[in-house]
């Protein structure tokens, strides 16, 4: 898999196959879609996929040295608190990736499946996300990261900085 390129997990979490499948679902709608129906509003779904992919590039050359885990990977590999790149602003750029693109694929298809996929994804994520920052706070790295999140928003840069 892609995942194994830049992830470090060992196996790949029964999550990942959740967050797999709606992507499938959602991917298969929005082409449907874009193929066979008329886009809803093509220019805001195309700016926002375009953003997704630069900040998922842009997280991808920020953490490549990290190695990573998956989402819902139960073995947490931590080696360090990312934060240059777009983690300087957010603490989960892969997430809000991820999001942005989803969201694209339902404001295109303006579609109660697409919709449904970019809300369950959304809710996927942030439940991630907060079991991630869970684990950091009690990790060998566990107040760097405490002191980082003053910093930068959780999905929104923050707009102003705290301390």
């Amino acid at each position: 898999m892609a995942t194994s390129q830049h992830f470090a997990s060992a196996k790949y979490p029964i999550g990942m196959y959740v967050i797999s499948i709606l992507s499938l679902g959602g991917l298969f709608t929005f082409l449907y879609h874009a193929f066979f129906e008329q886009l809803a509003y093509t220019l805001v779904s195309l700016v926002l996929t375009v953003v997704a992919f630069a900040l998922f590039i842009w997280a991808i050359r920020h953490s490549r040295e990290k190695r990573l885990s998956l989402a819902f990977d139960e073995e947490q590999k931590i080696d360090g608190i990312i934060t240059t790149g777009p983690w300087r602003y957010v603490r989960h750029p892969f997430y809000v990736s991820y999001t942005m693109f989803w969201l694209g694929g339902a404001l295109g298809t303006l579609h109660m499946a697409s919709i449904a996929v970019a809300a369950s994804l959304l809710f996927i994520y942030t439940y991630s996300a907060w079991r991630e920052e869970k684990a950091l706070k009690v990790g060998a790295f566990g107040q760097d990261y405490v002191t980082y999140r003053e910093k930068a928003g959780f999905f929104l840069p923050k707009l102003v900085s705290r301390g």
